[in-house]
């Protein structure tokens, strides 16, 4: 690899990102296909024990599951992009602690980033310092990285309000769909699109996609739009040093 020209190196990257487009594509059509449906249960607020009967929203389990591979692809890019700067930076291959580095707060950067970035040239990682990648710092990739650590290691992403899902395995289990709400979840938003696409689930996917606006109700498909435009820009930003 350490004679591969820049638009090779991407080439192997942007595979992680066309990944993370092809899920997110089929995830939309899942849920326009899915609908807008409701389901009347009485449901009991894990911090408060209060129960209340509402309307909640259904979805299908392997929605959840489709934005983590989205998210993990994601991240993935960005670590081939880190393995790519090393064999630009040193010729050799790259060690096993090579990624791109993301931390909690700017400290903890400081402290890990050395073994992350060992092999890349000093330039480079003056460019990946100057994105300031921690939480606080870069909020898109500090969403990126903490998205991606919860769905492979703790569990599936939460919505603000409750969310019940549904799956024809289920059905094993439970003749009702499944409760599943987080007091401190990672889509705060009130669904899976941006406000204006709620209020009308009959449109076309083309259209779907240009309405995905990014805004302060962190929909779901809004998010992933924006995570994955922002991680593919930051890609490319860095093709003069490969």
């Amino acid at each position: 690899m350490k004679d591969m020209t820049p638009d090779g190196r991407l080439i192997l990257i942007r595979v992680k990102i066309e990944r993370a487009k092809k899920n997110l594509t089929n995830l939309e059509r899942e849920l326009i296909g899915f609908g807008h449906k409701e389901f009347h249960a009485i449901t009991t607020d894990p911090d408060t024990q209060f129960q209340q009967f509402g309307k909640h929203r259904i979805l299908p389990f392997d929605a959840l599951s489709a934005a983590g591979d989205i998210v993990h692809n994601l991240r993935s890019a960005l670590d081939y992009l880190a393995n790519q700067l090393v064999w630009v930076g040193s010729g050799e291959e790259p060690s096993r602690q090579v990624e791109f580095p993301i931390a909690k707060d700017a400290a903890t950067y400081e402290r890990d980033k050395a073994r992350k970035v060992e092999g890349m040239c000093p330039k480079t990682v003056k460019a990946i310092d100057a994105l300031h990648p921690y939480k606080g710092g870069n909020d898109a990739l500090w969403k990126i990285h903490a998205l991606d650590n919860i769905d492979k290691h703790r569990t599936l992403f939460t919505y603000a309000r409750d969310c019940m899902l549904v799956a024809d395995w289920l059905m094993e289990y439970t003749a009702d769909p499944f409760n599943l709400k987080g007091s401190d979840p990672e889509f705060s938003g009130i669904g899976v699109f941006d406000g204006e696409v709620e209020k009308d689930m009959e449109f076309e996917i083309d259209e779907a996609v240009s309405k995905a606006q990014i805004s302060t109700s962190n929909a779901v498909l809004p998010t992933l739009h924006q995570l994955t435009d922002f991680t593919w820009k930051l890609v490319l930003s860095f093709k003069p040093f490969l």
